[in-house]
């Protein structure tokens, strides 16, 4: 199924580029993430002082990049992007719970886990795109499952 296939693509990677929009146009951002168990959810964290920051405080609607281009030849290439509303975690106990799993997986950012003014972001997805290779793509609307269940 293909829901499961973007699942485990998005379980089996850590690495995305985030694209934001704001007031001087689209920005693009290279960030390890976690995902949720469902993977309806992306967490990111960042630095408050950054143009992605901004960027998502004035406009939630956000894009991610998830690729196995490290793993595959190219013409076995998956890209997946994921669309979705981006807000900043204020609640404390789910700030620690995503502190903790970034620090998990991510060990190489443990100083910037360390600094005051940083971010925890929740992307919430709304749709996948899935390319598998070069000329099959899947796209999921995750309104539509939810609908459908």
């Amino acid at each position: 199924m293909v829901l499961e296939k973007i699942k485990t693509l998005i379980r089996e990677n850590d690495i995305c580029v985030l694209a934001t929009l704001g007031s001087n146009g689209p920005h693009t951002s290279l960030m390890a993430y976690i995902c949720s168990t469902d993977c309806t959810e992306i967490y990111l964290v960042t630095p408050v002082k950054t143009l992605k920051y901004r960027n998502l405080e004035s406009n939630a609607t956000v894009s991610l990049l998830v690729d196995t281009r490290e793993k595959e030849s190219r013409q076995n290439i998956q890209a997946l992007t994921i669309t979705g509303k981006a807000h900043i975690i204020r609640d404390a106990g789910k700030i620690n719970a995503v502190r903790s799993k970034i620090q998990q997986r991510h060990a190489h950012l443990r100083e910037l886990l360390d600094q005051p003014d940083i971010a925890f972001i929740c992307v919430s997805v709304e749709t996948y795109q899935l390319l598998d290779g070069v000329y099959k793509a899947h796209f999921v609307r995750l309104a539509d499952i939810k609908g459908a269940d």
